[in-house]
């Protein structure tokens, strides 16, 4: 019986993504065997191409921590494991951390994880939708008791994350061009914001109470709810300063 396009586009795909699956794809191709088993190869090798230059852009720090010839690998490794299955390939890559936690070449280095997630956030923040935030002009001067019935959410753009290790130093340092990026002394739990001042997203390490109140405002919590869970956490908590931090970066828009 022979084979409908469906099936014969399936064989094909099954192909590209695994060397020893070409044979039934050959067998329903007509010419020299020799001959479309090169041509396989080299749609397989373009495949393999886009997947790096793809992950490569979405994870540069990763990429100079592994060193270019093992990203490759772990650029086929992923697309293997995880094929695009969206038309917009800035959407491919986004299980990275579940493969370097899982894959045994790079499991041990559980650093290398958390700056997949972080480095996954840096770019989901690049396409995120704008909002006006708010200012200095005026809300800066704002206290806690004036502050205390604001309506107030998160910009689209900004992330969350919280890791087990020093992620957020890895990544800084990969962006000061004056420093060499060597991962040690990464066994340090780290509470990080991704922010997107003027479109250009960065990270900020601030302090698990901070860290929380955001959370808190990010679920809904009125402002005086979230200031008043953050001083039950921590009775030092500096409001002032961390408000301003968060008007500087463009972190809160208003409700």
């Amino acid at each position: 019986m022979d084979k409908t396009l469906d099936d014969v586009q399936l064989d094909f795909a099954t192909a590209l993504l695994n060397v020893n699956g070409e044979q039934r794809l050959l067998q329903a191709l007509v010419g020299d065997e020799a001959k479309n088993r090169k041509r396989v190869a080299f749609y397989r090798n373009n495949l393999r191409q886009m997947w790096y230059r793809v992950l490569a852009s979405a994870y540069p720090v990763l990429r100079e921590l592994l060193g270019d010839d093992f990203f490759l690998t772990l650029s086929r490794e992923y697309g293997a494991a995880d094929p695009a299955w969206s038309g917009d390939l800035n959407r491919f890559g986004s299980r990275m951390a579940e493969l370097l936690e899982a894959w045994p070449l790079t499991a041990t280095y559980r650093y290398l994880a958390d700056v997949a997630r972080l480095e996954w956030l840096v770019h989901r923040a690049y396409f995120a939708a704008d909002a006006v935030t708010l200012t200095s002009d005026g809300q800066a001067r704002c206290t806690r008791e004036t502050l205390q019935n604001s309506s107030l959410r998160l910009h689209p753009a900004v992330e969350l994350l919280h890791t087990s290790t020093s992620a957020a130093d890895l990544w800084l340092w990969a962006h000061d061009s004056e420093q060499n990026l060597e991962p040690r002394n990464c066994e340090r739990p780290q509470w990080m914001v991704v922010v997107r001042p003027r479109w250009i997203p960065d990270v900020m390490v601030v302090s698990p109470t901070a860290f929380e109140m955001l959370r808190d405002l990010r679920n809904g919590a009125a402002l005086g709810d979230a200031l008043d869970a953050a001083l039950a956490r921590d009775s030092n908590f500096d409001f002032e300063r961390n408000w301003q931090a968060w008007l500087n970066h463009g972190i809160v828009v208003s409700g």
